[in-house]
């Protein structure tokens, strides 16, 4: 039986294609392509055949590559440079950012998508696009409020505390809530 050889790549490759929404046949047939390049003929040869259908193709496989592949250390770090250019920080809580960084993740791997922690999903992307993360309502609530919802992301004056630390309203219309 032959083994991967070079198991860095093939997750670095499924993490890649799992921030993107990609249907599972795409990501079967990227990861085939991808094994043939790099000596996975095995890999592969069990795709094709769907051997390892358990393993590669199912939402279970999806669910744990989606978790270990990327961690909320790396996450926090992709967000940060990304989100600090535009203005939104995040809060000095690290404990707390973490906790809702972790909290997106485990919702990537549960709905394939980073809706907000804080807020129930529906599991149906397009219903849930106005809480994935960063979702709508982070704007108007940092201008108003200085923070979101969850308070992942602040002002620069709210993490001063210039700006006061209060509630931040719910602004999801109850007709949009799973419930």
């Amino acid at each position: 039986m032959r083994t991967l050889r070079r198991q860095q790549s093939l997750p670095t490759l499924v993490s890649v294609m799992l921030m993107s929404r990609i249907d599972k046949r795409k990501l079967r047939n990227r990861i085939c392509s991808f094994s043939r390049r790099n000596s996975y003929a095995k890999t592969c040869q069990d795709m094709q055949t769907e051997k390892l259908q358990p393993l590669y193709a199912t939402k279970t496989f999806l669910k744990e590559a989606s978790m270990l592949v990327i961690s909320a250390e790396q996450l926090y770090e992709m967000l940060k440079k990304a989100q600090e250019p535009l203005g939104y920080f995040f809060t000095k809580d690290k404990e707390k950012v973490f906790d809702l960084l972790k909290g997106l993740l485990i919702n990537k791997g549960r709905y394939g998508y980073m809706s907000c922690p804080c807020r129930l999903a529906s599991g149906n992307y397009d219903k849930d696009r106005d809480i994935i993360c960063p979702c709508v309502y982070r704007v108007p609530d940092v201008k108003e409020y200085g923070s979101c919802y969850c308070n992942l992301y602040v002002s620069k004056e709210w993490n001063e505390e210039k700006t006061p630390h209060v509630y931040v309203p719910e602004r999801r219309p109850p007709e949009k809530m799973p419930f």
